[in-house]
């Protein structure tokens, strides 16, 4: 669940930005203008929601690789402050 509403989320802003878009709007408007086939439009609509979804996707694949815990290893690092023998005493 928690995936698709994070698809939902970022489809919303992707549909928001429009810097991004300009292909999709430049086609819309050639089609008005010039005469430019409307699939072209459609088109690039689809190639640019399919980029936001796969570049959500290997976003999401990345954070999942990444969300396991290291195992806890022991402090060998003799410069170390919580090493306490090699600590300077004082007088």
């Amino acid at each position: 669940m928690n995936f698709l509403m994070g698809l939902f989320y970022f489809l919303f802003f992707r549909i928001s930005s429009w810097m991004c878009s300009v292909p999709m709007w430049a086609t819309l408007i050639l089609h008005f203008t010039v005469g430019l086939p409307i699939y072209w439009f459609w088109l690039t609509l689809v190639v640019w929601l399919l980029a936001g979804v796969v570049r959500f996707l290997l976003i999401s694949f990345a954070r999942w690789g990444g969300s396991y815990e290291t195992p806890h290893r022991e402090n060998k690092n003799p410069y170390s402050a919580s090493n306490s023998d090699f600590l300077p005493k004082d007088k």
